[in-house]
């Protein structure tokens, strides 16, 4: 029995800092609109060539890294006045960069209701995101069971159909520990500076 040596294939060094850039971008576009527990490669890199709503959402959408994917969880969080944006940009968007929005949108919908309430302590009261996608998927309405059953199905329809291998289920809810810990930290810093 022979064993095979694994070999990376090699980056071209064009394209890293091509894609290193593009992501500090998208990062920067990012913290600009509030989701900030995301930080750039480069801590001097804050040009977010100001990305238009529904340009940063088709970008995010079609990024190979997950991690910029899922950050369209809080920022339909955070901005649900863009909720009507999704559809148009999930419309222009090839596969799987289109599955990647509806995931991650119909994410932020069940996520809103479940959190709701904890939410509300760190947000000003807010429109609940509509449901554009559920019955297009297959899933349940966001309203059963608080968003809770939606999630469930919506994890197991994403991983379905998704060419990266990932617990999609631990992934959505990462996201929201990571949304909440940014806002806990900032109403901290707000009641710092209000003290003094």
């Amino acid at each position: 029995m022979s064993s095979i040596e694994f070999q990376p294939l090699p980056i071209p060094p064009q394209d890293f800092p091509q894609a290193e850039a593009e992501r500090d971008t998208l990062v920067a576009a990012l913290r600009e609109r509030g989701v900030r527990y995301l930080a750039p490669s480069d801590p001097q890199a804050e040009d977010s060539a100001a990305l238009a709503p529904q340009e940063l959402i088709a970008d995010l959408a079609a990024q190979a890294d997950a991690r910029l994917r899922l950050s369209l969880i809080p920022l339909f969080i955070l901005h649900p006045d863009w909720a009507d944006l999704a559809p148009r940009a999930a419309a222009q968007l090839d596969e799987p960069a289109q599955t990647e929005l509806m995931a991650c949108y119909m994410a932020a919908v069940y996520l809103q209701r479940q959190w709701n309430i904890r939410l509300g302590l760190y947000l000003p009261a807010v429109s609940l995101l509509p449901d554009w996608f559920s019955e297009r998927m297959g899933l349940p309405s966001p309203e059963e069971r608080h968003g809770k059953v939606g999630l469930y199905m919506l994890a197991d329809w994403h991983a379905a159909r998704s060419p990266y291998p990932f617990n999609w289920l631990a992934s959505y809810q990462r996201v929201m520990e990571q949304l909440f810990n940014q806002l806990k930290q900032e109403a901290r810093q707000r009641e710092h500076a209000s003290i003094r």
